[in-house]
Parts: C-alpha cells; structure tokens; sequence
C-alpha cells in the first residue's frame, strides 16, 4: 500500500508540475497576445499617420505647382500689355511697330532673367549636346556653332529648350578650289 501511495504522491506532484508548467506558459500566452495587440495597434496608427502624411505632402506639391504657374503668368501678364500697346501705337502710325516689337522682346527678356532663365551661348561658341541639338553642318569652323536657328534657353542646370544649331565642319581640300 506504501508503494501506491508513493506511486500517487509521485503522480500528484508531476501533475502539479505541469499544471504550474501550464499555468505559466497560458500566462506568457495571455502577455505575447497583449504585445501582438500593441504592435498591431502602434502598426496601425503609424500606417495611418504616414497615409495623412502622404496625402498633405500631395496636397503641398499641388500647392507649389499652383505658385510657380502663377508665379509664372504674374511675370507673362506684362509681354500682353505691352503686345496691346504695340497694336495700340501700330493703328496711330504703323512704323512704330517695330520699335513696339523691340521694346516687347527686351521686356519679355528681362522676364526672363528675373526667373532665373539664360539663353545658351550660340554662334561662334563650342557645340555641346548637353544644350545644342544639331540639325545641319555648314562651313565653319569645326565643333563650333555656325548658325542658331532656334534659340535655346536653360534655368540653372535645367535645360528648358536646347538650341537648334548648324555645327561647322571644314570643307574638304577637293572642294575647296572648286568655287
């Protein structure tokens, strides 16, 4: 009878053993469920301030995209007063529209300089495909513009129109006597 209530004694205490054991693991259970649900609520929290993030960042580029083509019209707005002028001074004497015309351009220039944008060098200048777009070759001296027929502009190191240049080339020696 010892030896059964020993054998019960030893089966009790294992018991107890594995239910603490179970015990303990339910309760490293129940605490990684409760950081799951925290990470998962931060996750979401932080998915949705990056979503309100993105939207005010879409929002503010069409915001400075706005300022700049108004920016832009502010600066344009005086070339057409200065058309309607010409056309004004073209009715009362019609040969002072070139001189309208001139003034017209040289304004429309200064527009441009005041937004930051240059012409790219021309005629007698080094081609450079970075700002020239060849579309011919004419006698000249070799690898230098000889003829801009579209003028080219840049602002900074953005290029807003390369030139359309005829690049010079020697001519060859057979014809060159043959004038």
């Amino acid at each position: 009878m010892e030896e059964r209530n020993l054998g019960e004694n030893a089966l009790e205490k294992d018991l107890n053993e594995v239910a603490q054991e179970a015990e303990a693991l339910e309760a490293r259970l129940k605490a990684a469920e409760e950081e799951l649900k925290n990470f998962k609520d931060r996750y979401l929290r932080l998915l949705a301030d990056f979503d309100n993030y993105r939207k005010r960042m879409e929002e503010e580029l069409k915001a400075r995209e706005r300022e700049g083509a108004l920016k832009v019209l502010r600066a344009l707005l005086p070339v057409l007063d200065d058309l309607d002028r010409a056309l004004e001074f073209a009715q009362a004497n019609p040969e002072s529209i070139l001189q309208g015309v001139r003034a017209v351009r040289e304004g429309f220039f200064r527009i441009l300089a005041g937004l930051g944008v240059e012409e790219v060098p021309g005629e007698g200048q080094a081609f450079d495909p970075r700002y020239h777009e060849a579309i011919g070759l004419l006698p000249g001296e070799p690898g230098k513009v000889a003829r801009v027929f579209q003028r080219g502009f840049r602002m900074g190191d953005s290029l807003v129109r390369p030139a359309r240049v005829a690049v010079g080339e020697e001519k060859p020696e057979d014809e060159a006597g043959v004038e």
